[in-house]
Formats: C-alpha cells, structure tokens, sequence
C-alpha cells in the first residue's frame, strides 16, 4: 500500500513560510550589532556583508514575484487550455533555472565573503574582548548567510521538481519545449535576415 504525503507547492509558499524572511531579518539586525560592536573595525567586512545580505533579499524577492505569478496562473484551473498551460509552466521553468543560476553565482560570492570573514578573525586575539564580540557576531552572519543560501536553493529545487512534474504529468517533456523554443528562435533568426536582404 502506498502512502501519500500531501504538501504545499513550493510556489503556495512565500519568504515567511520557507523562514527566509525572518533569517533576513534577524540578518539585518547582526549587521547592525557587527557595525556597533566593531566601530573600530576599520575592515572592509562589514561592507562585503551588506552586500550579501542585499543579494540575498533581491533573490528572494525575485523568488516571491514568480511565485505569485505562478499562483495567478494556477496550473489546476480547468479553464486554462492544456497548450497554454504548458506554455507558461515552461516559461516559468525557464525563469525558475535562471534564478537557480543566479543563486548559484550568489552562493559563489557567499564563498568569497566567507574567505574574507576568516582572513580577518584568522589574527584576532582570544583574550581581546572587542575583536571575540566581533568574531562572535561574524560567525553568527556567516551562518544565517548559509542557511539562507541553503534555504533559497532548497526552494528553487521544490519549484522546479513541481514544474518538471506537472509538465511530465501532461505529458510535456521539457526537452521538446525547449526544443520548440529553440525552433522559434531559428524562425524569428532566418526571417530577421531574409528581412535584411
């Protein structure tokens, strides 16, 4: 016998549910005791994880707006014919595979930041108490900027399982859309030069 999980679909889901607007959140407010507690800090640290940080709110701001796209186009409405259906899960598959690139370039920039923070706790001294309150609120950034990147990927990886088995379940392989996406853009490319002769 076969049990059946039901679950939310990853775009039934916002920043709040998946907790990475309140890690956001709880980011900012490290970002701000890192800056209070290392005044005299005159690294560039702080700024590289500002920058991070802002990354990774535009990601997930990406993330939400398609997901709200997907829901205003639900993929169980009848109404819908199954062509157009198709059409736009594949569109936002598409959209799906570019912001999973783009949190893949985001989690290589993490990486960098990452060589940053540990350059610069690397000769902090165990007994100065500025640069441990430093080294402690470094660390707890650095890990809320993983289990963010951790969390956004995780999501992306739930949208594009569903699309890919929505798409499976119609009976559309992504293959021949985007095969067929491909032709259209060898039509458009040979009458764009014939339209030049």
């Amino acid at each position: 016998m076969k049990h059946f999980v039901l679950r939310e679909s990853p775009w039934k889901l916002d920043g709040e549910s998946t907790r990475i607007s309140s890690k956001l959140k709880l980011l900012e407010l490290d970002l701000l005791n890192l800056e209070t507690v290392g005044k005299n800090d005159i690294s560039k640290l702080p700024s590289l994880m500002r920058k991070q940080a802002k990354r990774y709110q535009a990601l997930a701001g990406k993330i939400d707006d398609l997901c709200r796209r997907m829901q205003g186009s639900d993929p169980s409405v009848p109404t819908l014919s199954p062509e157009f259906r198709t059409q736009r899960q594949t569109e936002f598959l598409l959209e799906s595979f570019r912001l999973q690139q783009r949190a893949t370039e985001t989690g290589q920039k993490l990486v960098a930041v990452q060589t940053e923070i540990g350059k610069s706790s690397y000769g902090d001294e165990l007994g100065n108490q500025p640069k441990h309150n430093t080294r402690r609120c470094s660390d707890s950034i650095r890990n809320n900027l993983k289990e963010i990147q951790r969390n956004l990927e995780i999501w992306l990886a739930r949208i594009i399982g569903d699309l890919e088995g929505i798409l499976a379940r119609d009976g559309a392989s992504r293959l021949a859309y985007l095969l067929h996406f491909y032709s259209l853009f060898l039509l458009f490319l040979f009458v764009f030069f014939l339209g030049l002769q």
